[in-house]
Protein backbone atom coordinates (compact mmCIF):
# COMPACT_ATOMS: atom_id res chain seq x y z
CA UNK A 1 0.00 0.00 0.00
CA UNK A 2 2.87 2.33 0.92
CA UNK A 3 4.68 1.51 -2.34
CA UNK A 4 1.48 2.26 -4.25
CA UNK A 5 1.24 5.71 -2.63
CA UNK A 6 4.85 6.51 -3.50
CA UNK A 7 4.26 5.47 -7.11
CA UNK A 8 1.12 7.63 -7.20
CA UNK A 9 2.97 10.69 -5.86
CA UNK A 10 5.85 10.16 -8.26
CA UNK A 11 3.39 9.91 -11.14
CA UNK A 12 1.58 13.06 -9.96
CA UNK A 13 4.80 15.06 -9.61
CA UNK A 14 6.01 13.89 -13.01
CA UNK A 15 2.72 14.85 -14.61
CA UNK A 16 2.82 18.32 -13.01
CA UNK A 17 6.42 18.91 -14.10
CA UNK A 18 5.50 17.91 -17.66
CA UNK A 19 2.42 20.12 -17.68
CA UNK A 20 4.32 23.04 -16.16
CA UNK A 21 7.11 22.75 -18.71
CA UNK A 22 4.55 22.72 -21.53
CA UNK A 23 2.77 25.68 -20.04
CA UNK A 24 6.03 27.62 -19.51
CA UNK A 25 7.24 26.90 -23.04
CA UNK A 26 3.94 28.03 -24.44
CA UNK A 27 3.93 31.31 -22.43
CA UNK A 28 7.64 32.09 -22.85
CA UNK A 29 8.08 35.17 -25.10
CA UNK A 30 9.54 34.53 -28.51
CA UNK A 31 13.10 35.85 -29.04
CA UNK A 32 13.38 38.33 -31.91
CA UNK A 33 17.13 38.88 -31.90
CA UNK A 34 20.26 37.96 -29.94
CA UNK A 35 23.56 39.77 -29.40
CA UNK A 36 26.02 37.58 -27.49
CA UNK A 37 24.08 36.69 -24.32
CA UNK A 38 21.44 39.43 -24.61
CA UNK A 39 18.00 38.68 -26.10
CA UNK A 40 15.32 40.90 -27.55
CA UNK A 41 11.86 39.35 -27.08
CA UNK A 42 8.58 39.87 -28.86
CA UNK A 43 7.13 41.36 -25.66
CA UNK A 44 9.79 44.11 -25.82
CA UNK A 45 8.39 45.49 -29.08
CA UNK A 46 4.65 45.18 -28.39
CA UNK A 47 4.55 48.79 -27.17
CA UNK A 48 5.77 50.01 -30.57
CA UNK A 49 2.56 49.32 -32.41
CA UNK A 50 -0.46 51.61 -32.43
CA UNK A 51 -3.94 50.79 -33.63
CA UNK A 52 -4.49 51.14 -37.34
CA UNK A 53 -0.87 50.47 -38.35
CA UNK A 54 -0.70 48.38 -41.52
CA UNK A 55 1.18 45.09 -41.70
CA UNK A 56 3.78 46.62 -44.04
CA UNK A 57 4.41 49.55 -41.67
CA UNK A 58 4.63 47.15 -38.71
CA UNK A 59 7.37 45.20 -40.48
CA UNK A 60 9.33 48.41 -41.20
CA UNK A 61 8.94 49.65 -37.62
CA UNK A 62 10.05 46.30 -36.22
CA UNK A 63 13.08 46.10 -38.51
CA UNK A 64 14.21 49.62 -37.61
CA UNK A 65 13.82 48.92 -33.89
CA UNK A 66 15.66 45.58 -34.08
CA UNK A 67 18.54 47.10 -36.08
CA UNK A 68 18.88 49.93 -33.56
CA UNK A 69 18.74 47.48 -30.63
CA UNK A 70 21.51 45.36 -32.18
CA UNK A 71 23.71 48.43 -32.78
CA UNK A 72 23.16 49.56 -29.19
CA UNK A 73 24.04 46.16 -27.73
CA UNK A 74 27.18 45.87 -29.85
CA UNK A 75 28.34 49.35 -28.81
CA UNK A 76 27.52 48.58 -25.18
CA UNK A 77 29.57 45.38 -25.40
CA UNK A 78 32.56 47.29 -26.81
CA UNK A 79 32.22 49.94 -24.11
CA UNK A 80 32.14 47.36 -21.34
CA UNK A 81 35.19 45.59 -22.74
CA UNK A 82 37.31 48.68 -23.38
CA UNK A 83 36.50 51.04 -20.51
CA UNK A 84 38.15 50.76 -17.11
CA UNK A 85 36.12 49.98 -13.99
CA UNK A 86 36.29 53.61 -12.90
CA UNK A 87 35.12 54.77 -16.34
CA UNK A 88 32.22 52.32 -16.24
CA UNK A 89 31.10 53.55 -12.84
CA UNK A 90 28.35 55.93 -13.94
CA UNK A 91 26.41 55.94 -10.68
CA UNK A 92 27.48 59.53 -9.88
CA UNK A 93 26.53 60.80 -13.34
CA UNK A 94 23.17 59.04 -13.14
CA UNK A 95 22.48 60.53 -9.73
CA UNK A 96 23.46 64.01 -10.97
CA UNK A 97 21.19 63.58 -13.99
CA UNK A 98 18.31 62.38 -11.80
CA UNK A 99 18.82 65.35 -9.46
CA UNK A 100 18.85 67.87 -12.32
CA UNK A 101 15.81 66.29 -13.97
CA UNK A 102 13.70 66.26 -10.80
CA UNK A 103 14.60 69.87 -9.98
CA UNK A 104 13.83 70.92 -13.55
CA UNK A 105 10.42 69.21 -13.48
CA UNK A 106 9.55 70.76 -10.13
CA UNK A 107 10.58 74.24 -11.30
CA UNK A 108 8.57 73.86 -14.51
CA UNK A 109 5.48 72.82 -12.56
CA UNK A 110 5.97 75.78 -10.21
CA UNK A 111 6.36 78.17 -13.17
CA UNK A 112 3.24 76.77 -14.86
CA UNK A 113 1.24 77.47 -11.71
CA UNK A 114 2.66 80.85 -10.74
CA UNK A 115 3.86 82.74 -13.82
CA UNK A 116 1.74 85.37 -15.54
CA UNK A 117 2.27 84.83 -19.28
CA UNK A 118 0.44 87.96 -20.43
CA UNK A 119 2.69 90.81 -21.58
CA UNK A 120 1.31 94.29 -22.17
CA UNK A 121 2.16 96.15 -25.37
CA UNK A 122 3.55 99.06 -23.33
CA UNK A 123 5.95 96.72 -21.54
CA UNK A 124 7.29 95.47 -24.88
CA UNK A 125 7.71 99.01 -26.18
CA UNK A 126 9.47 100.12 -23.01
CA UNK A 127 11.93 97.25 -23.22
CA UNK A 128 12.62 98.02 -26.88
CA UNK A 129 13.21 101.73 -26.17
CA UNK A 130 15.66 100.93 -23.38
CA UNK A 131 17.55 98.27 -25.33
CA UNK A 132 17.50 99.36 -28.99
CA UNK A 133 21.24 98.80 -29.36
CA UNK A 134 20.69 95.08 -28.74
CA UNK A 135 18.42 94.74 -31.77
CA UNK A 136 20.79 95.24 -34.68
CA UNK A 137 19.72 93.48 -37.89
CA UNK A 138 21.94 90.59 -38.97
CA UNK A 139 20.29 90.60 -42.42
CA UNK A 140 18.44 93.04 -44.68
CA UNK A 141 14.67 93.16 -44.20
CA UNK A 142 11.99 94.57 -46.48
CA UNK A 143 8.35 95.36 -46.93
CA UNK A 144 7.51 94.15 -50.42
CA UNK A 145 5.02 92.94 -52.98
CA UNK A 146 5.69 89.75 -54.96
CA UNK A 147 3.82 88.42 -58.00
CA UNK A 148 4.46 85.36 -60.17
CA UNK A 149 2.48 85.27 -63.44
CA UNK A 150 2.26 83.14 -66.52
CA UNK A 151 3.32 85.25 -69.50
CA UNK A 152 -0.05 84.72 -71.18
CA UNK A 153 -2.01 85.66 -68.03
CA UNK A 154 -4.92 88.09 -68.61
CA UNK A 155 -4.49 91.74 -67.59
CA UNK A 156 -0.70 91.31 -67.39
CA UNK A 157 0.00 94.78 -68.75
CA UNK A 158 -2.35 96.38 -66.24
CA UNK A 159 -0.70 94.46 -63.41
CA UNK A 160 2.73 95.67 -64.56
CA UNK A 161 1.42 99.25 -64.44
CA UNK A 162 0.01 98.88 -60.93
CA UNK A 163 2.44 96.73 -58.96
CA UNK A 164 4.87 99.59 -58.15
CA UNK A 165 2.14 101.96 -56.99
CA UNK A 166 1.57 102.75 -53.32
CA UNK A 167 -1.81 104.40 -53.95
CA UNK A 168 -4.59 102.68 -51.98
CA UNK A 169 -6.98 102.52 -54.94
CA UNK A 170 -4.28 101.09 -57.20
CA UNK A 171 -3.44 98.45 -54.59
CA UNK A 172 -7.11 97.44 -54.30
CA UNK A 173 -7.32 97.08 -58.07
CA UNK A 174 -4.06 95.15 -58.14
CA UNK A 175 -5.34 92.80 -55.44
CA UNK A 176 -8.38 91.90 -57.56
CA UNK A 177 -6.36 91.38 -60.74
CA UNK A 178 -3.47 89.50 -59.12
CA UNK A 179 -5.67 87.10 -57.19
CA UNK A 180 -7.45 86.19 -60.41
CA UNK A 181 -4.46 86.02 -62.75
CA UNK A 182 -1.29 85.22 -60.78
CA UNK A 183 0.26 81.89 -59.88
CA UNK A 184 1.46 83.41 -56.62
CA UNK A 185 0.77 86.78 -55.01
CA UNK A 186 2.13 87.98 -51.65
CA UNK A 187 1.74 91.51 -50.35
CA UNK A 188 3.90 92.32 -47.32
CA UNK A 189 3.17 96.04 -47.34
CA UNK A 190 2.64 96.27 -43.60
CA UNK A 191 4.95 93.49 -42.44
CA UNK A 192 8.75 93.28 -42.37
CA UNK A 193 10.23 90.08 -43.82
CA UNK A 194 13.79 88.99 -44.56
CA UNK A 195 15.10 89.87 -48.00
CA UNK A 196 16.32 86.29 -48.39
CA UNK A 197 12.70 85.12 -48.30
CA UNK A 198 11.90 87.19 -51.40
CA UNK A 199 15.13 86.27 -53.20
CA UNK A 200 14.27 82.58 -52.87
CA UNK A 201 11.10 83.26 -54.86
CA UNK A 202 12.85 84.63 -57.96
CA UNK A 203 14.67 82.42 -60.50
CA UNK A 204 18.08 84.11 -60.74
CA UNK A 205 20.52 85.58 -58.19
CA UNK A 206 21.16 89.33 -58.13
CA UNK A 207 24.63 90.80 -57.66
CA UNK A 208 24.93 93.71 -55.23
CA UNK A 209 21.28 93.20 -54.40
CA UNK A 210 21.15 95.86 -51.65
CA UNK A 211 22.41 98.54 -54.03
CA UNK A 212 19.79 97.47 -56.58
CA UNK A 213 17.09 97.75 -53.93
CA UNK A 214 18.06 101.22 -52.84
CA UNK A 215 18.22 102.51 -56.43
CA UNK A 216 15.48 100.68 -58.31
CA UNK A 217 13.04 99.56 -55.61
CA UNK A 218 11.78 96.84 -57.97
CA UNK A 219 12.78 93.67 -59.82
CA UNK A 220 11.34 92.21 -63.03
CA UNK A 221 12.47 88.81 -64.26
CA UNK A 222 11.40 86.22 -66.83
CA UNK A 223 12.01 82.51 -66.65
CA UNK A 224 10.48 80.13 -69.21
CA UNK A 225 6.72 80.64 -69.12
CA UNK A 226 6.72 82.93 -66.07
CA UNK A 227 7.15 86.59 -65.23
CA UNK A 228 8.27 87.68 -61.75
CA UNK A 229 7.48 91.13 -60.36
CA UNK A 230 8.81 92.44 -57.04
CA UNK A 231 8.21 95.92 -55.63
CA UNK A 232 10.03 96.94 -52.44
CA UNK A 233 8.04 99.36 -50.31
CA UNK A 234 10.66 99.78 -47.56
CA UNK A 235 14.20 98.50 -47.01
CA UNK A 236 16.31 98.26 -43.85
CA UNK A 237 19.83 97.02 -44.49
CA UNK A 238 21.93 94.70 -42.38
CA UNK A 239 23.44 96.58 -39.41
CA UNK A 240 20.46 98.88 -38.95
CA UNK A 241 18.41 98.94 -35.75
CA UNK A 242 15.52 96.51 -36.20
CA UNK A 243 12.04 98.10 -36.11
CA UNK A 244 9.94 97.36 -33.05
CA UNK A 245 7.31 95.33 -34.90
CA UNK A 246 9.99 93.04 -36.35
CA UNK A 247 11.41 92.09 -32.95
CA UNK A 248 8.28 92.33 -30.77
CA UNK A 249 7.94 88.53 -30.64
CA UNK A 250 11.56 88.14 -29.54
CA UNK A 251 11.11 90.84 -26.89
CA UNK A 252 8.09 89.00 -25.48
CA UNK A 253 10.22 85.85 -25.15
CA UNK A 254 12.93 87.86 -23.37
CA UNK A 255 10.41 89.38 -20.94
CA UNK A 256 8.84 86.02 -20.16
CA UNK A 257 12.23 84.38 -19.70
CA UNK A 258 13.20 87.19 -17.28
CA UNK A 259 10.02 86.55 -15.28
CA UNK A 260 10.79 82.85 -15.26
CA UNK A 261 14.32 83.41 -13.91
CA UNK A 262 13.01 85.75 -11.19
CA UNK A 263 10.40 83.18 -10.16
CA UNK A 264 13.01 80.43 -9.93
CA UNK A 265 15.41 82.63 -7.97
CA UNK A 266 12.58 83.59 -5.60
CA UNK A 267 11.62 79.94 -5.18
CA UNK A 268 15.20 78.91 -4.41
CA UNK A 269 15.66 81.74 -1.90
CA UNK A 270 12.32 81.02 -0.23
CA UNK A 271 13.14 77.31 0.19
CA UNK A 272 16.59 78.19 1.54
CA UNK A 273 15.26 80.74 4.03
CA UNK A 274 12.55 78.38 5.29
CA UNK A 275 15.05 75.55 5.74
CA UNK A 276 17.42 77.92 7.55
CA UNK A 277 14.67 79.07 9.93
CA UNK A 278 13.78 75.45 10.67
CA UNK A 279 17.43 74.45 11.12
CA UNK A 280 16.97 71.88 8.37
CA UNK A 281 20.62 72.07 7.35
CA UNK A 282 24.03 72.64 8.86
CA UNK A 283 27.36 73.73 7.45
CA UNK A 284 30.40 72.22 9.15
CA UNK A 285 33.90 73.69 9.24
CA UNK A 286 36.04 72.73 6.27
Amino acid sequence: MKALKIKYYLFFIGTMVFLFSCFSEKDKPKPIAKVYDKYLYSTDIEKLFLKGVSKEDSVLITKAYVDKWIQTQLLLRMAEQNLSDSQKNVARQLEDYRTSLLIFKYEQEYINQKMDTSVKYDELEQYYTNNKENFVLDETIVKALYIKLRKEAPQIQKIKELYKSSNDEDIKQLDNLAYQSSTKYDYFGDKWISLSFILREIPYPIENVEEVLLKNKSIEMEDGDYLYLVSFRSVLTKGSIAPFEYVAGSIKDIVLNSRKQKLIQGLEQSIYNRAQDNASFQVFKY
